[in-house]
């Protein structure tokens, strides 16, 4: 079993289990985000991978 890693998000403010979570990321690899606003934010992230490209 995965050892738990407690993070805050940083655009709602919730507590959540990173490693137990299926969307979550971290932005720009400091800045945790959750599994629902990943999920309700994620055409954002779609974008900015396009630009990337």
């Amino acid at each position: 079993m995965a050892e738990e890693k407690i993070e805050t998000c940083f655009i709602c403010g919730k507590q959540f289990d990173m490693a137990n979570s299926d969307l979550a990321y971290y932005r720009n690899g400091q800045f945790p985000i959750c599994d629902y606003c990943a999920d309700f934010y994620g055409f954002y992230q779609e974008d900015l991978d396009a630009k990337k490209e």
